[in-house]
């Protein structure tokens, strides 16, 4: 990596020891320019700021605000002062990543044309990595991926690097500490932006004791908008299930000549493009204005799963009349649910 690559690296920094300095020196010998952010810590941590101050941008903030707030403040000045740079890679300060880790990243970063990319840990078969770490990584990334179709192995990595053209973006992402990198990962979607990911190490020092992640406040944060995508999820599969369930007998009364068959497939599009519709103006309401979209991929799964579920079940009930349509969805859908899902 060359200084030239004009790659600005973001340190947010709350209480860091003589670790960050150590850090940033190895930095600033492929880096040109280092942000960092001084998210109110104690004066008796002004020796760590003091001793990088001749390698790097110190920027304070008087009390502390949290990382979210940090990584913002530090976005800001880079838009701001930097703007003939074209990637930012941010960085934590307490020595859990390594300066060829940073250096791989930004390497894909530029492999693949400046987009978006998040340095993950292999969090399914490292054995450094904590149980409450791992468990909680785990149960995110699959969270992600099932209610909205974000496939990422590290949720919780501070290690990104993102194109200079989309800090405006990322400063209009809500959240002041640890749920803002979540929401950041939304917000890259909703822009149709993408990513890759990079293998990095795994670096747990003293069993992660030095991070300043309150286990049950900042879980709340993170997993508060996990609620709504949920919600969403839930009414749509019950609207879904109720509208078939009214659509399949009014077809069968218009349009007789299409049989059982051609009734509960009918029914099941019709009430699927109708439930369809809420969840996406419902999933809008949640993201804000700027959602794009569900997205080609997650559309064309959509499409095959409802056909999927049109085909299925209106076999079945033309096969067993005696058994009641409703009930075969239900137990169809959720299969078919599961089953797709595990190859999206």
């Amino acid at each position: 990596m060359e200084k030239e690559a004009r790659i600005v690296v973001l340190v947010p920094a709350y209480n860091p020891d003589e670790k960050m300095i150590d850090f940033i020196n190895q930095l600033d010998k492929d880096f040109e320019h280092i942000v960092v952010v001084n998210d109110g810590c104690d004066s008796s941590f002004d020796k760590i700021f003091d001793a990088v101050k001749e390698k790097a941008t110190i920027i304070k903030h008087e009390v502390n605000k949290g990382k979210g707030r940090a990584l913002k403040t530090g976005f800001g000045y880079i838009k701001d002062n930097l703007s003939d740079a074209y990637g930012v890679v941010t960085v934590d300060a307490d020595g859990q990543h390594t300066p060829e880790d940073t250096k791989s990243c930004c390497a894909k970063f530029i492999e693949t044309g400046c987009k978006p990319v998040f340095g993950c840990r292999d969090f399914l078969s490292d054995t450094k990595i904590p149980p409450r770490s791992r468990f909680g990584n785990r149960l995110t990334s699959h969270l992600l991926h099932h209610f909205c179709d974000i496939k990422l192995s590290d949720t919780q990595t501070g290690l990104r690097v993102l194109p200079v053209s989309s800090l405006q973006d990322m400063l209009e992402v809500k959240g002041e500490r640890y749920e803002y990198e979540m929401n950041m990962i939304f917000a890259l979607k909703n822009l149709g932006l993408g990513w890759s990911e990079c293998p990095i190490s795994v670096i747990y020092i003293d069993d992660n004791e030095s991070s300043h992640f309150d286990p049950i406040k900042d879980s709340m944060r993170i997993y508060k908008v996990f609620l709504g995508y949920f919600a969403v999820a839930l009414v749509a599969f019950i609207l879904d299930i109720v509208l078939f369930t009214l659509f399949v007998p009014y077809i069968g009364n218009v349009l007789p000549a299409a049989g059982i068959f051609g009734a509960v497939a009918l029914g099941t599009v019709a009430a699927r493009c109708c439930s369809g519709v809420i969840k996406l103006i419902s999933s809008r309401m949640i993201n804000g204005k700027k959602v794009s979209g569900y997205g080609m991929r997650h559309s064309i799964c959509w499409v095959v799963l409802m056909l999927l579920s049109a085909g299925i079940v209106g076999g079945i009930k033309a096969a067993l009349p005696v058994i009641n349509a409703t009930v075969i969805k239900v137990i169809v859908d959720i299969l078919l649910s599961i089953f797709v899902g595990r190859f999206r």
